[in-house]
């Protein structure tokens, strides 16, 4: 580096630390990268059932005495706290589980009462999309034009009635016949470069 950059050097904020390491990391894709182990979960140890070496309140306790009793006091309020923090988590996991189990009933109830309303919905649409008439044809197979109704059949139904003639569309319907129209191909041109 130049003396330049030397003398522009400022704190790294995350952004640029992370980018620093992720272009460390990205450098070599072929060498392993070390992925340090998660924490490891504390454990009690046992209290013990003997006490050894119990002082009472008689004097001739010597100097090193002292030092036993802060260790052993020590190592019983660790006992005690990782007790603590061990029904916390649980009370924590436990309460947890129950909002999650009740944010699931409250989206389940939701999901229900939205597919109950999907199905009255539809089973009203399904209910008024045939018209109340003498020969129950669904609405989708007739249309009024002008006021009056046409009927469609598919090809090879026969109709209802014998002497029922087909109804033929008023004059007032315009039918719009397309012709084809040629298409004519113009002059081409053709390019050639010469090397």
């Amino acid at each position: 580096m130049s003396a330049a950059a030397n003398s522009k050097r400022y704190a790294l904020s995350a952004v640029d630390k992370q980018r620093q390491q992720l272009d460390r990391l990205l450098k070599d894709p072929s060498k392993p990268i070390y992925v340090p182990p998660p924490p490891q979960e504390k454990f009690i140890r046992p209290a013990r059932e003997m006490m050894k070496n119990v002082q009472g309140s008689s004097a001739g306790a010597g100097s090193g005495e002292f030092h036993v009793y802060k260790a052993g006091r020590r190592r019983e309020y660790e006992r005690l706290a990782i007790l603590a923090e061990q029904s916390q988590k649980e009370i924590d996991e436990r309460e947890f589980e129950q909002r999650r189990q009740e944010a699931a009933a409250i989206a389940d109830s939701k999901t229900t009462k939205n597919r109950n309303k999907r199905q009255k919905r539809k089973e009203r649409t399904k209910g008024s999309s045939k018209v109340q008439n003498d020969d129950e044809t669904p609405l989708k197979k007739r249309r009024l034009v002008n006021g009056e109704a046409i009927q469609f059949r598919r090809p090879g139904e026969d109709s209802d009635t014998e002497d029922e003639t087909p109804i033929q569309p008023p004059p007032s319907v315009v039918v719009e016949v397309r012709e084809e129209i040629a298409v004519v191909e113009g002059a081409k041109i053709t390019i050639v470069e010469d090397d």
